[in-house]
């Protein structure tokens, strides 16, 4: 064919009666009842293109919708009923296998990064992020968590004054030498030990701060006790990295040792709250480095134990 590619039947119809032979040249040597059959032919084969096109995208969307899986408690059908039935749409076997691959790749691609663009991130994406870490299973199921999205650049830069004025009395004083010695090559393309310095706390569009609730508050006043907070929060935060991960985006994990009340009461958040993880969350830098790992981590055989 010499028109461009199709991207509909009904182009494909044009293209083959375009192209096909119906010059006066061709069709003058061929008698009445010839010429309907050829047009008769051109149809046919018209008809079996613009199906086998239509049933070839069909058959693509399905196989992407197919990865997809729909799973939800139903509704209570009276007011004293304290458990539904769950539905839950079982995949096959090949689309399961195909899903964990995918993630698994997805997940390996993950990296820890200091180094970030100043390139804006929608507002919507990080709440998408943050929505996915809220339905993390905790204790209880009291969910003991709190995200502060942070994007403004004052807030940002009290952020990093604080962080970075008790992360030097950590390195000097606080920090085991072993913790030092150990992170260095992670940290040395950032900062030393004399002056510490974290620009990617204002570099990044945005600073999630994780807060652990110790307990919590009824809207009345009343003091709930919390479960697990510690495992809770921090299966939260995990699926927080893969949700950031899985929108394009990188992290870095900190913990602001010393500076966690002066962030708490710069945020105005509630003293029962306490600084769990600083996140920042954005794009690489387009000139981003990342310490060279072989192999970039333990192998299964170090991390995974079979009993069958």
């Amino acid at each position: 064919l010499r028109l461009p590619f199709p991207t509909n039947s009904n182009q494909i119809l044009k293209i083959w009666f375009w192209n096909f032979p119906f010059d006066s040249a061709t069709m003058s040597g061929l008698s009445l009842k010839q010429g309907a059959l050829v047009a008769a032919a051109s149809s046919i084969v018209s008809i079996m293109i613009v199906s086998w096109l239509r049933n070839t995208t069909d058959s693509l969307k399905r196989l992407k919708e197919d990865d997809e899986f729909e799973a939800h408690q139903a509704t209570p059908t009276s007011k004293d009923q304290s458990h539904v039935p769950f539905h839950h749409e079982r995949l096959t076997l090949v689309q399961i296998r195909r899903r964990s691959q995918k993630l698994l790749r997805l997940c390996r691609q993950r990296r820890t990064l200091r180094f970030f663009s100043h390139d804006p991130v929608p507002k919507d994406v990080i709440s998408n992020i943050l929505q996915t870490a809220c339905t993390a299973p905790s204790g209880a199921h009291r969910q003991p968590w709190t995200f502060v999205a942070v994007s403004s650049m004052v807030l940002k830069q009290n952020i990093r004054e604080l962080v970075e004025k008790e992360e030097t009395l950590n390195y000097k004083r606080r920090m085991r030498k072993s913790w030092v010695a150990d992170v260095e090559s992670m940290v040395s393309q950032v900062h030393d030990t004399d002056k510490v310095e974290k620009p990617y706390l204002t570099e990044a569009p945005w600073l999630i701060l994780v807060f652990k609730q110790a307990h919590s508050v009824s809207d009345e006043g009343e003091r709930l006790d919390n479960y697990y907070v510690q495992e809770s929060v921090g299966i939260a935060c995990g699926m927080l990295c893969v949700a950031v991960q899985n929108a394009n985006l990188v992290t870095l994990t900190s913990t602001p040792m010393g500076a966690e009340r002066g962030i708490r009461d710069l945020l105005g958040r509630p003293a029962h709250e306490k600084v769990f993880l600083l996140m920042p969350v954005g794009f690489p830098a387009a000139d981003a480095t990342v310490p060279y790992r072989e192999p970039e981590r333990k192998s299964d055989t170090q991390t995974i134990v079979w009993k069958t």
